[in-house]
């Protein structure tokens, strides 16, 4: 009895002891390292666009170490986030204030430009109505522009378009602002072809497509042919707009319609495509890079009949 009371004490303190080790094993290895990340999440919350309180890992379980180099990736990407964000909304703030006085400089140029179309003038009675609807279309932007700073680009008016002719307005414009490089401008769409969108928005996607191919030649400072088309396709309407320029980089494809991240040209924001993409998908449609290569650059807009 004697014995077994002497082993049963020794267990006890050999247990006792054991667990002691074990608790501060615990505490030192899991509970300590836990609460410090729980301190650093609540940090980090109090203020993310701080980097300063990103976590900076240094558990010794490997497991728990995988879990802050995670968290602290995730941080960083979203404090970067959080930061373009700002700069976005700032940026905002500031086109639209630029639009606003821009529309009312517009708005008076365009009454000057109604007298200017009574002249008798041939060039001038010629030229007035492109001057008048270039005008119009920046009055128009203008106003969508202070209409995006509320909520995001209207909705299309959808209507009969004659395609033919917006992309002979298109290419009028271009070709008054090209630069003295041979540059051709070929339409082939079939006479009589229309689509069913919103004209001032299809117009500004157009328009941004060919400008981007007439930029990509001149810049590579080489002659080369514009090109767009249209034809039907199963239950969608295509239309390409295609050059034979440089193509690409592949900085600038893997991010091409994604705000300020898609620019191809130096100077560029990186703005148009985005903006291009988006007013097609509100009209059901998607805009698509086929190819750029060294032979040129296509894109298709794809759109419900």
């Amino acid at each position: 009895i004697d014995y077994g009371l002497r082993i049963l004490l020794m267990s006890a303190v050999i247990s006792a002891f054991t667990a002691v080790l074990l608790f501060l094993a615990v505490r030192m290895l899991l509970v300590r390292p836990i609460k410090r990340v729980v301190g650093d999440i609540q940090a980090y919350a109090a203020n993310p666009e701080d980097a300063n309180r990103i976590i900076q890992p240094s558990a010794s379980v490997s497991e728990l170490r995988e879990a802050e180099e995670a968290l602290q990736s995730l941080e960083t990407q979203l404090t970067s986030a959080l930061r373009q964000k700002d700069r976005l909304a700032q940026l905002g703030s500031a086109v639209a204030k630029v639009s606003h006085d821009l529309r009312n400089i517009l708005t008076t140029a365009q009454l000057f430009t109604d007298r200017i179309e009574m002249s008798e003038d041939p060039a001038v009675k010629r030229m007035a109505p492109k001057l008048v609807n270039s005008i119009s279309r920046a009055v128009k932007l203008c106003e969508t522009t202070l209409t995006f700073g509320k909520a995001e680009e209207p909705a299309p008016k959808l209507d009969e378009v004659n395609l033919k002719e917006l992309v002979e307005d298109v290419f009028e414009a271009e070709q008054l602002t090209r630069s003295d490089g041979e540059i051709i401008f070929i339409d082939t769409v079939p006479q009589g072809f229309t689509v069913r969108a919103d004209s001032e928005q299809l117009y500004r996607v157009i328009s941004n497509l060919v400008r981007n191919a007439r930029q990509a030649l001149e810049s590579a400072r080489q002659s080369g042919e514009v090109r767009v088309a249209a034809q039907e396709a199963d239950k969608m309407l295509e239309i390409s707009v295609s050059d034979t320029g440089p193509g690409l980089p592949e900085k600038a494809r893997k991010h091409l319609f994604e705000a300020f991240h898609g620019g191809a040209r130096k100077g560029g924001s990186g703005l148009g495509l985005a903006i291009a993409s988006e007013l097609i998908r509100g009209h059901g449609g998607e805009l698509l890079l086929e190819r750029s290569d060294e032979n040129g650059t296509s894109f298709t807009i794809r759109l419900p009949r």
